[in-house]
């Protein structure tokens, strides 16, 4: 496979960056933020494009009593944005923002500030979100995918991720990242990978959404919109699919753990069409939609062709107790399939010899 790398991209992006830090340098603020009484901070990125950025993310204009996590929230522009719509918000960042904290103060916000790793983030820590907010995020991490899981794990509904993307620079219709070592993209130490667009929504549902879709796409940036559930799964239809059995994918028991290395479940199901694959088969386990990671014959029942296997992991901030487990292909629906899944460690998985 033939990369055409763009070199007029990467010397732009090395220009921008810059002229950002040098403009950082000289007012100290990353956000313009508009405080009340014709004052407003003087950022790098200015309000007008801020606001349209946000206006962008297709989130309802009344988030009253929804909550919010801002991710990665530097100097608050989002995180205030969001609570003068009504939502709760918390706002995390790894070092702490002293110009949050005076934006806070002018503006009488409420918002409330963990100093945190993303790795760390976690719901019995903070709860759940109805959105969160990780905006520019990504491509800082070490370990991205990592750092999607855990945002996965606290988004009830949806998480808007916002990133630096290569599809410009290097194209391929395949995911890909390029890796920096040291300070190539944009003369930062801290970037660490360029994705392209592809490659984000992949990780987006490897790490536990059920679907993206890409709101915004531009030379070396991109937004993707990832949601826990399916858009529109059939509703009220009689089911055509029968589940027979869910067991434990790695210990073949049923005892399901909700998070760890034994939370994976096999989906033993009657009538799933022949023509349905990993791609086109939905799962949902209580409210949650999951993709497969496998689709096919039942290794258990060689015998009986009209079953058929659906792997899948358990979605990430799953809550412990029982839960329904069902799946869609098409316009079809399955018969649903009460499981207990439970907070305690794992079983020891039978090894054999």
């Amino acid at each position: 496979m033939e990369l055409n790398d763009t070199a007029s991209l990467r010397d732009e992006l090395d220009q921008v960056g810059a002229e950002q830090r040098e403009a950082f340098n000289s007012s100290g603020w990353w956000h313009s933020v508009d405080l009340g009484g014709g004052v407003i901070t003087p950022g790098v990125h200015k309000l007008e494009e801020l606001r349209d950025n946000y206006a962008r993310f297709n989130l309802p204009d009344d988030l009253t009593g929804k909550r919010v996590l801002d991710v990665g929230c530097w100097d608050g522009f989002y995180s205030f944005e969001s609570e003068r719509r009504g939502a709760q918000v918390v706002a995390v960042d790894v070092w702490r923002p002293e110009n949050f904290f005076k934006a806070c103060r002018a503006l009488g916000s409420r918002v409330e500030f963990h100093e945190l790793s993303v790795y760390q983030i976690n719901r019995d820590l903070l709860g759940s979100f109805d959105v969160v907010l990780f905006l520019g995020v990504l491509y800082h991490l070490r370990h991205p995918l990592l750092a999607l899981e855990r945002i996965c794990e606290v988004t009830n509904d949806v998480a808007v991720i916002e990133s630096h993307v290569i599809d410009n620079i290097m194209a391929t219709p395949r995911p890909i990242m390029e890796f920096y070592e040291i300070d190539e993209l944009a003369g930062q130490y801290d970037n660490w990978w360029g994705p392209n667009a592809r490659c984000v929504t992949n990780l987006v549902r490897s790490a536990g959404f059920a679907r993206s879709e890409t709101l915004r796409s531009e030379p070396t940036r991109a937004v993707v919109k990832a949601y826990r559930q399916w858009d529109r799964p059939p509703l009220g239809t009689i089911p055509t699919m029968r589940i027979k059995d869910v067991i434990n994918a790695v210990t073949l028991g049923r005892y399901f753990p909700r998070r760890g290395r034994q939370a994976y479940l096999i989906i033993r199901v009657e009538g799933l069409p022949g023509n349905a694959a990993r791609e086109t088969v939905r799962a949902q386990v209580g409210r949650l939609g999951i993709t497969p990671y496998y689709v096919g014959p039942d290794a258990n029942s060689e015998n009986d062709p009209a079953t058929a296997e659906v792997r899948i992991p358990i979605p990430p901030g799953l809550l412990a107790g029982p839960t329904s487990v069902k799946v869609f292909f098409e316009d079809q629906v399955s018969s649903e399939f009460e499981i207990n899944v439970t907070d305690g460690a794992e079983e020891k998985a039978f090894v054999g010899l």
